[in-house]
């Protein structure tokens, strides 16, 4: 038994073929609004390994909205992973700015990998 329900879709006809009225998403602003790092990962990832998935938001119309809130979880979860990360480690006072920026970086990394793991590649 298949846990997927068959799509209805509604087609329009041009010069004699069928084409199946599909649009990004429901909502107009998610169109129009850019998607940031983690959305187009995202959509990277579903267009590459879970095809199916893909086509089923795209049909749906729920494509883009579903990209903006996993851009949207993963930056939240990226930030909040960095702050306990450096209040855990934090940076030394008598460091140099080059010690700064490979804190700050190894920060930044833990969280990304986190981020992808967790949020975009799930």
């Amino acid at each position: 038994m298949s846990k997927f329900k068959p799509m209805e879709l509604e087609y329009e006809e041009v010069d004699g073929i069928l084409y199946p009225k599909i649009q990004i998403s429901n909502d107009l602003k998610d169109d129009e609004r850019p998607l940031g790092k983690y959305g187009r990962m995202r959509l990277k990832y579903l267009k590459e390994y879970k095809l199916y998935m893909y086509r089923e938001l795209l049909v749906n119309g729920e494509l883009m909205e579903h990209c903006h809130r996993v851009n949207y979880e993963a930056n939240e979860m990226a930030m909040l992973i960095e702050e306990q990360y450096l209040k855990k480690h934090p940076i030394p006072k008598d460091c140099g700015f080059m010690e700064r920026v490979r804190h700050y970086n190894t920060a930044r990394s833990i969280a990304e990998e986190f981020v992808l793991n967790d949020v975009v590649y799930r």
